[in-house]
Order: C-alpha cells, then sequence, then structure tokens
C-alpha cells in the first residue's frame, strides 16, 4: 500500500493501538555522533481538533511527516 506521496503506508494489521504516551526525542543512553537532541514538532490539527499530521524537523534540517488517519 502506498500514500499520495509514493512512500510506503502501513496497513491496519501492521499497526498495534497502544495508551501508552509516544515520546519523541534523543536517547540519552546512545546518542549518535551528530546527534544534538533538538528537534522541533508541530502539530496539524483539523477544524475540530483531531490531530491530522505531526511534523518533525531535526536539527539537520530534515522533515518527517507523520499523517493520522483515524478510518
Amino acid at each position: 500500500m502506498t500514500g499520495t506521496s509514493g512512500k510506503r503506508v502501513l496497513n491496519e494489521h501492521q499497526v498495534r493501538v497502544s495508551s501508552a504516551p509516544v515520546r519523541v526525542g534523543t536517547n540519552t543512553a546512545a546518542p549518535g555522533p551528530r546527534d544534538s537532541g533538538t528537534a522541533n514538532i508541530n502539530e496539524v490539527r483539523d477544524q475540530t481538533g483531531n490531530l491530522v499530521e505531526i511534523h518533525v524537523t531535526c536539527d539537520c534540517g530534515k522533515t518527517v511527516v507523520i499523517a493520522c488517519d483515524y478510518s
């Protein structure tokens, strides 16, 4: 299955729902050689307040967009 960007999208059998909080950041136990531990996280919400995307930008400038689909 591929999304509109042409990149692979996980199907329902590859995703597990958990009540545990999601942590985004540096693994302080084993930091990488260029890892300064900073990331900019922006949430995109629709008119009703539902989270539709999470944009994570690392300090190197690379941005990853996580799309949330509740269907």
